[in-house]
C-alpha cells in the first residue's frame, strides 16, 4: 500500500530508488510488488533449465551412441553395444525432455507474473488519475515502449471488454477507458469551447481560440464541474 496515495500499487525500480506506479512517488524499494523485478526469477531458471536440458539432451545421446558404438566394435556379434547405449540414451533423453518441460513452465510462469504487475500498475494508475489513458503514459510509468504499452492496453480491452474501453480522444489519439473504477464510468476528456475574442466584434471563425480544460491527475486536487455538481 502506497503511504501517498493510498492505492495497493506495485513499484517500479530506477536504478536504486523504486517509484509507486499510482502516484509517481518515491517509496522503499521493497515496500510492495515490483514490476521491473516480477517474474525475473523464474525467466531466468527457466532459461537455465532450458540450456541444461539441451545440454543433456545432445551430449547425453552423443555419449550413449559413441559408447554403443564402441562397445560394438570392441564385441561384434554381442548385445554389448545396445546394452551400454540404449540405458544412457534413455537417460539422457528422459533427463533432458524433463529439463524442456520444466524450463517451459519457469518462463511462462514468469511472463504471467510480470504481466499481472503490469496490469495491477495500469488499473491502479487509472483509479489514481481517475481519467482516460493513452499507450505513451502507461509506457512512462512501466518503462516500456509505447507500442508495447499500446499491445498490452489491447490486449486487456480485448480480454476483458466490460473493465476495459477504448475510444478516440479529440486529437485523434487512442484513450483507454476504465468503467468499473469509481468515477471513471462515463469520463471523457472535455470538448473544446468556443470564444470570441473581445477585439473583434464579428464572430469570424478565425478568430475563436480553442480552449481545453483538462481534469486533474490528483483525484484529490480535482473539482467538480457545475454540470457535474448537478448530476449529483
Amino acid at each position: 500500500m502506497c503511504p501517498h496515495c493510498g492505492k495497493n500499487a506495485p513499484v517500479i525500480h530506477r536504478g536504486l530508488a523504486a517509484y509507486c506506479t499510482a502516484c509517481g512517488r518515491e517509496r522503499l524499494p521493497f515496500a510492495g510488488k515490483s514490476v521491473s523485478l516480477a517474474g525475473k526469477p523464474s525467466r531466468f531458471g527457466g532459461a537455465v533449465a532450458g540450456a541444461l536440458g539441451w545440454l543433456i539432451l545432445i551430449g547425453g545421446t552423443a555419449l550413449a551412441l559413441l559408447l554403443g558404438l564402441g562397445a560394438a566394435a570392441l564385441f561384434p556379434g554381442s548385445i554389448a553395444g545396445l546394452a551400454i547405449g540404449l540405458p544412457i540414451g534413455f537417460v539422457a533423453l528422459t533427463l533432458g525432455l524433463l529439463l524442456l518441460v520444466s524450463g517451459r513452465k519457469l518462463s511462462r510462469s514468469g511472463v504471467k507474473a510480470s504481466r499481472d504487475a503490469q496490469v495491477q500498475a495500469i488499473f491502479s494508475l487509472a483509479a489514481h488519475r481517475r481519467r482516460p489513458l493513452t499507450a505513451q503514459e502507461v509506457g512512462v510509468v512501466l518503462d516500456l515502449p509505447a507500442s508495447e504499452a499500446d499491445a498490452l492496453l489491447t490486449e486487456l480491452a480485448k480480454e476483458r471488454p466490460d473493465e476495459v474501453g477504448v475510444e478516440i480522444g479529440e486529437r485523434g489519439d487512442i484513450l483507454y477507458t476504465f468503467p468499473g473504477i469509481s468515477g471513471q464510468a462515463g469520463v471523457r476528456f472535455p470538448q473544446p469551447s468556443l470564444r470570441i475574442d473581445p477585439s473583434d466584434g464579428a464572430a469570424d471563425p478565425a478568430a475563436r481560440i480553442f480552449s481545453e480544460e483538462f481534469e486533474e491527475e490528483d483525484a484529490g486536487a480535482s473539482r467538480a464541474s457545475p454540470r457535474r455538481e448537478q448530476l449529483r
